[in-house]
């Protein structure tokens, strides 16, 4: 059994080459994404196994992602073939409107994945991990994927697994901001570790400074290890009573996009590892800043001697040795 077991859509992306409106973009790359996968591909690459639970499309796009997971080292045996429903797609634009952010165009409605269902939750296989992974897109993109995921959540409490949740709020997956504070705040009362940004937190909490939404998480569900992403300012961490701070690493910024699921995957590869809070912390950003530096989300996930020259290394503009 794996150690850690996610649930969630894996999709294609297709990256604009060139910066600017998609409407005047030729050139695409093809990348398999989707955020469990990337912290399935993250925790793999840092010798933690991983399992995720999905459904594909039975289409050339589903077997890129099943063949591109399973080199990764991904368990992929409950990844489930749908032959009438497509895997999911979606467009990145880089560049514009604004310089240094990507925007992305999606086509998952009626995805493979957004029918999931609580039949597809395999309880022995989640309580046999140490850790269940989940997010607030897979609660986002349908009624049946956020029941899977609930279940799994539930089946995770009751066989002492940890819940590990990314609230990655996306604007365009729910139809609502009402809907999606609901279903997210149901959430979090399943939650042992929790990833958000300052955003996510004033909106589920109302709150956005890190003292006090430590202090909410910890009061209204009860949660003692939350990670508190603050952008370009880096990220402050509560666990189990420590805090634990790490600045952004300076890089240059080719596609925002994944460096979230980077740091979770990092972090949770580290601290099941043995390592202290501190240390996973400041290896989940350098994490974060190394996938920012390439188009798609997954290729410049680090392994040990990646993350090792990363940080050793970082300031140095040539080394010669």
């Amino acid at each position: 059994m794996p150690e850690v077991v996610a649930l969630g859509e894996p999709l294609v992306q297709f990256n604009a080459v060139t910066t600017g409106p998609l409407r005047h973009v030729t050139y695409f790359e093809k990348h398999a994404t989707g955020s469990e996968a990337n912290v399935c591909v993250a925790l793999v690459r840092l010798g933690v196994s991983c399992g995720l639970i999905t459904r594909l499309g039975l289409d050339e796009f589903g077997l890129f992602i099943y063949n591109w997971l399973r080199g990764e080292g991904v368990d992929v045996s409950r990844i489930k073939f749908d032959p009438e429903r497509p895997t999911g797609i979606y467009f990145v634009q880089r560049g514009y409107p604004l310089p240094g952010v990507s925007d992305v165009v999606y086509y998952r409605r009626g995805s493979a994945a957004s029918a999931l269902s609580p039949g597809d939750v395999d309880a022995e296989y989640i309580g046999g991990a140490r850790v269940f992974h989940t997010s607030g897109i897979t609660l986002a993109i349908s009624e049946s994927a956020r029941d899977a995921a609930f279940r799994a959540m539930e089946v995770a409490r009751s066989r002492n697994v940890l819940v590990s949740f990314d609230v990655n709020y996306r604007r365009k997956l729910w139809a609502r901001e009402g809907d999606a504070v609901g279903v997210l705040t149901k959430a979090l009362g399943f939650v042992d570790i929790l990833f958000l940004d300052s955003d996510e937190a004033r909106l589920l909490l109302g709150v956005s400074e890190p003292g006090d939404v430590f202090r909410e998480v910890s009061a209204r569900f009860g949660i003692g290890k939350v990670v508190l992403k603050l952008g370009v300012k880096g990220s402050i961490v509560y666990w189990d009573g420590k805090v634990a701070r790490a600045d952004a690493f300076r890089v240059p910024v080719v596609d925002p996009i994944g460096a979230g699921d980077a740091y979770a995957g990092v972090l949770l590869a580290s601290v099941l590892r043995g390592l202290p809070i501190e240390q996973a912390v400041v290896r989940a950003s350098a994490a974060a800043a190394m996938v920012v530096m390439t188009r798609g989300d997954e290729e410049n996930l680090p392994r040990e001697e990646d993350l090792e020259r990363f940080l050793s290394g970082y300031g140095r503009q040539v080394d010669f040795r």
